[in-house]
């Protein structure tokens, strides 16, 4: 078979059009706090859990838990669910060793074509996903960020970096049609000026164009992928421009299960447009790479429906979608570990002293008492922007007075254990999500059909 290509507006293999239906693996290769119920970022986590156990044990527990998260079970499972991707985001330093630029560490590549091989045999397209960055490509956690500055646009030698990491992959994959193509880079931050973000996206194209004819670049906008004012046309034909689309991070009343739905979607609709005006003049397809939200238990019919409206508004745009995400610790998943396993009875111990929005509230107290107490009331950008930098230090204590307690006080053969909470057969599925989403892709496919 062909490979799948950006044409015009929308996907095609071979001259069928394809939309791209999927999920994202989020927290495997890249772990986030909220989403495993731990503190600190994925590499703060990983070195609490060294502290602990040691280098080996601490290697030997994370492979561990990156096989139980995702194997064969998993990949059958989403197939059945009748997707057609799966978006596979990845932390750099599974590639890529700090201490020794240049070398690319071949057992994460291992981690990685282990589930690449299980999706193409499930038939299921990918989208290469680099989501974390030397240098952190944004202020936040989820791009590993532990001083909260986006420090990889000011230093080439990061961008470089990615570069040839890039090179490096694409020159693996450039044969395997089941890769969809690569999303260069997750949620550039906000401030991050056209020269750069554009000189960055040029250099990446032409050093993997040299190895790779055949597959689509997705790129991103600035602000966490909202905003792509600053973005260019490009040449290359097989590019394709992917949105983010979170609304209530603008809008929280959407979240309340009281508001009237058609006043809901009147301001999903808003924000999906508005984000999507600066896109269309790229003419090139639109992927939105991100969807997805905190599922609480007992309302998943309720989450099932706003989940639906984001999938129906990007149906109803022609424009291809992926969910976030399939696995994680009861939060956004729709797989997780059961409610008496031993991974949520720890994080339930977590959560009686940190939580991630707890941590959002006590670092924008802390940012905003500074201006207070010792100058001036801050101005609300400079709060904002502030208050990652904050937030990276509520991490360091958050990992120092609450996991590494709770990391020592388990045995490592019991932890090594705890791993197992996440594997397929000891997981719970939120069938009702699932079964919503399931028979809109079945009446989409038979109406796509006739």
């Amino acid at each position: 078979m062909g490979y799948l290509q950006a044409a015009g507006d929308h996907f095609e293999r071979d001259g069928h059009p394809v939309t791209l239906r999927g999920w994202a693996l989020g927290t495997w290769m890249n772990l986030e706090h909220f989403m495993i119920g731990l503190p600190g970022t994925h590499s703060q986590i990983l070195q609490a859990f060294e502290a602990a156990y040691g280098k080996e044990n601490a290697e030997a527990w994370l492979d561990r838990l990156l096989r139980c998260m995702v194997d064969e079970e998993d990949l059958a499972w989403l197939k059945g669910i009748g997707i057609n991707s799966i978006r596979i985001p990845f932390n750099y330093h599974f590639l890529m060793d700090d201490s020794n630029p240049g070398v690319f560490l071949e057992n994460g590549f291992e981690q990685l074509d282990r589930v690449v091989q299980l999706c193409a045999k499930n038939e299921l397209y990918i989208i290469l996903d680099l989501h974390a960055v030397p240098g952190s490509q944004n202020t936040d956690w989820h791009s590993d960020n532990t001083t909260g500055r986006p420090l990889f646009w000011k230093y080439r030698v990061f961008q470089d970096q990615v570069v040839w990491l890039w090179t490096q992959l694409a020159s693996r994959y450039a044969d395997n049609p089941w890769i969809a193509g690569y999303d260069v880079i997750n949620e550039p931050g906000y401030g991050v000026q056209p020269e750069e973000i554009n000189g960055f996206y040029r250099q990446v194209i032409a050093a993997v164009r040299e190895v790779d004819p055949h597959h689509i670049f997705f790129l991103e906008g600035t602000d966490f992928g909202r905003d792509f004012s600053a973005l260019e046309k490009m040449e290359d034909p097989n590019i394709a421009y992917t949105v983010h689309f979170y609304p209530f991070v603008l809008e929280e009343d959407i979240l309340d299960p009281a508001l009237d739905d058609a006043v809901r979607m009147n301001i999903f609709n808003r924000i999906f447009d508005a984000q999507l005006s600066a896109v269309a003049r790229l003419e090139r397809p639109v992927w939105c790479g991100e969807s997805g939200y905190e599922i609480q238990d007992g309302q998943e019919e309720f989450y099932s429906q706003l989940l639906l409206h984001n999938i129906r508004l990007c149906e109803s745009r022609g424009i291809s979608w992926n969910l976030w995400t399939y696995k994680d610790a009861r939060c956004m998943g729709i797989a997780v570990p059961k409610k008496d396993s031993s991974w949520m009875a720890l994080a339930e111990r977590v959560a009686e002293k940190w939580t991630h929005h707890g941590e959002e509230k006590i670092s924008m107290q802390v940012t905003k008492e500074l201006g207070t107490r010792f100058f001036a009331p801050l101005s609300a950008s400079l709060a904002y922007e502030l208050d990652f930098q904050v937030r990276a230090v509520v991490h360091e204590v958050a990992v120092d007075q609450v996991l590494k307690p709770l990391l020592r006080g388990i045995p490592w053969e019991k932890m090594l254990g705890y791993a197992d909470d996440f594997s397929f057969a000891n997981c719970d599925r939120r069938e009702i999500v699932v079964n919503h989403i399931r028979l809109f892709i079945q009446k989409s496919e038979e109406e796509e059909t006739c």
